[in-house]
């Protein structure tokens, strides 16, 4: 089933999005997609992010790396 394409705990990401007062119904597909799009936001910037960690001859990202990428690439512009 769907749940099984999504690495994110569905029951949390419910749980998340039934947190906000606007929300008052969100189906099972609703929840997969915000999750499977989670999911692929966070793999592409810490995809993203690593490039700037490899520069700095390091394995391990830090906050400065994401920050870097985000600075870098229009995509992330939101987040600034």
């Amino acid at each position: 089933g769907p749940a099984r394409l999504a690495r994110l705990p569905l029951a949390r990401v419910k749980a998340l999005v039934k947190a906000d007062p606007d929300v008052t119904l969100a189906s099972q597909e609703a929840v997969f997609v915000l999750a499977r799009a989670t999911e692929l936001f966070v793999e592409t910037i810490a995809k993203d992010a690593y490039v700037y960690a490899q520069q700095g001859k390091r394995k391990t990202l830090q906050r400065k790396d994401l920050d870097n990428a985000i600075e870098a690439i229009d995509e992330f512009a939101f987040l600034e």
